[in-house]
């Protein structure tokens, strides 16, 4: 494999990663978790949680941890402050669509406005990725890649 297709492997792998940790936490705190919505505290609990098990196989000092966590937290906090425009976008489709008569424009204006939610919540998430990979020597970026890939795998195989 070349160093270019690894390198875009890992950033791939660590991306994926962080992803599905700081969407996961998001999901979690609109989903309710166990016991209802999250607040932000719940959330960064979550997060340090999820980001203590996702580097301890790498060595990542005390410190990386602490900057990951802090980035992710933060990156989290500003994603979960986007689901209240989109809970306001599902309340305007409800009506719309049960409405006498479906206004299509209205519809479409809501649309544009989840993709751009959708956009928004993207970039915000991908830029805490970014800056939480920096925080990392490239030795524990290819480490945390190849356990991400490991649990992936472990994952869609059933065990």
């Amino acid at each position: 494999m070349s160093s270019s297709s690894r390198r875009g492997w890992i950033i791939g792998g660590i991306a994926t990663g962080a992803l599905v940790l700081l969407g996961g936490a998001i999901a979690y705190a609109r989903d309710g978790g166990w016991h209802g919505p999250m607040n932000a505290e719940h959330i960064a609990d979550h997060i340090e949680h999820g980001v203590k098990y996702a580097l301890s196989d790498v060595d990542a000092t005390a410190e990386q941890k602490a900057q990951v966590t802090k980035i992710l937290q933060s990156a989290a906090t500003d994603v979960h402050g986007l689901m209240d425009q989109h809970a306001s976008a599902r309340k305007q489709l409800q009506e719309i669509l049960s409405a006498t008569t479906i206004d299509r424009t209205r519809l479409e204006a809501v649309r544009v406005e989840e993709l751009r939610f959708a956009d928004e919540a993207s970039k915000r998430i991908l830029q805490g990725v970014a800056d939480a990979a920096e925080v990392l020597t490239p030795e524990q970026r290819t480490t945390l890649a190849e356990h991400l890939e490991k649990h992936r795998r472990w994952r869609h195989s059933g065990g």
